[in-house]
């Protein structure tokens, strides 16, 4: 009885391994080879998402909705808002950050 509730229970996490990923295969948002790596509109630039922290943009374009703002997209986790408008995608603009 042990060894079948044994087999069971590692059939059963291999099933949920492979449903979910394992950690070793998540993807770290914000590294990038392609525009298509990143959120929808959001260009990749030298390597990075443009609303990815640490990354930069040039034009509104690259930041897929979000405003360009001192060179970083108003929706990256290191720029900053000043209306919604900034924020794109439905975001709200609350103590100089986009939120969700």
């Amino acid at each position: 009885m042990r060894k079948l509730a044994a087999v069971l229970f590692a059939g059963l996490s291999l099933i949920v391994i492979g449903l979910t990923g394992s950690p070793a295969d998540a993807k770290e948002y914000g590294k990038c080879g392609f525009d298509s790596d990143c959120n929808p509109g959001v260009k990749c630039r030298s390597g990075k998402c443009a609303d990815s922290a640490g990354s930069s943009c040039g034009f509104d374009s690259d930041c897929g909705g979000a405003k360009c703002r001192s060179g970083k997209c108003a929706s990256a986790p290191d720029g900053s808002c000043a209306f919604d408008s900034d924020c794109g995608r439905g975001g709200k603009c609350s103590s100089q950050k986009c939120k969700w």
